[in-house]
């Protein structure tokens, strides 16, 4: 199939019984090709969610458990953890430079209200920037990974492949990806991930872009063998660390066309850009509304392409997403557990 020419026209429902860091190392004059064609106000702004420093300096977050210490926004609760606007600035040669972040007084999806609180950015220990009460993901969304695809060559899909991972499965920045002791073959998927911002449920591809908070960078982390061996792919996509989010959400920024790089160890294995998306982001909006609800927070992996790679304990993982900034874990094996 082509390139899409205007609106694309998914098969109609058919109805019957069946059961089925932030700091970003692009190179001038690439670098912020996003942030030039700014959204539809014109304007780009970035959200960070983190540790209030108070909650860090009285060890608070040990309250909640040691997914919020690493940096896990769902499981854990809302203690302690504080969203906020970054005042930085992007350099002529395309690097980010950390500046201050102004505290709010909440979630920013439903308009900004300062507190006049201000830390600089370095100083702050940084959560994922999202708590979604659903995390969806999609499948084979570039043609550089449907002959590259570890379950198998893979024709072209006419609707977007749409599956879920769990919100516990999200952590932010610097946190480690924790393999499971029975894990085999497990690779890291670097993705452009969306944030939604107003609900959305029966929008069209036009709407669905009005439903559009931001983006993010992602690592839809899979477990090959449990993906081509279990009914489901529940283990294989959403066990616990298996969806780093981060560093912040940005808003305004061109998402049509935004380059997508993963570094393992440092070295580059995917670089893409999401013009090369088969299913734009409102598309996916639009495809994914037919069936649930879209909250404000939730997100949307948009897909990952050509080769993934092997990760393995002691491998470093960073994605990168242009205008959003870094976003780095190591990798580690899960600690046994009593009873497991």
């Amino acid at each position: 199939m082509g390139r899409r020419a205007g609106r694309r026209r998914f098969p109609p429902i058919r109805r019957s019984c069946s059961r089925s860091n932030s700091r970003s190392t692009f190179p001038p004059g690439k670098a912020d090709r996003g942030l030039r064609r700014c959204g539809r106000d014109g304007a780009v702004t970035a959200y960070v969610r983190y540790l209030a420093p108070d909650a860090a300096k009285h060890g608070d977050a040990a309250k909640h458990g040691d997914a919020a210490v690493s940096g896990d926004a769902a499981v854990s609760g809302d203690g302690g953890a504080r969203w906020g606007v970054v005042e930085d600035e992007v350099l002529a040669d395309g690097t980010i430079e950390d500046g201050i972040v102004e505290e709010l007084a909440a979630p920013p999806f439903g308009g900004e209200v300062r507190t006049g609180n201000r830390t600089r950015l370095d100083e702050l220990h940084l959560l994922a920037p999202a708590t979604p009460s659903k995390v969806i993901a999609v499948g084979l969304n570039y043609r550089s990974h449907l002959d590259n695809s570890p379950i198998g060559t893979r024709p072209e899909p006419t609707v977007p492949p749409l599956f879920a991972k769990l919100p516990s499965s999200v952590v932010g920045p610097g946190a480690s990806i924790e393999i499971p002791p029975d894990a085999e073959v497990v690779h890291a998927e670097g993705e452009v991930v969306v944030v939604i911002g107003r609900a959305a449920r029966h929008v069209s591809p036009e709407e669905a872009g009005d439903r559009v908070f931001g983006v993010t960078a992602g690592n839809d982390v899979s477990e090959r063998v449990w993906q081509r061996d279990d009914l489901q792919w529940l283990r294989a996509k959403g066990s616990d660390s298996f969806g780093p989010l981060g560093p912040r959400i940005v808003t305004g920024a061109a998402w049509e066309d935004l380059r997508l790089r993963t570094r393992l160890n440092g070295e580059v294995v995917q670089d893409a850009r999401t013009s090369d998306l088969i299913f734009s982001i409102p598309e996916i909006i639009a495809y994914a509304s037919r069936y649930f609800t879209l909250l404000p927070g939730d997100v949307i992996y948009t897909g990952t392409p050509g080769k993934t790679s092997a990760i393995a304990p002691g491998d470093r993982v960073e994605v990168e997403v242009e205008g959003v900034g870094v976003l780095a874990n190591d990798v580690k094996v899960e600690s046994p557990k009593d009873g497991t």
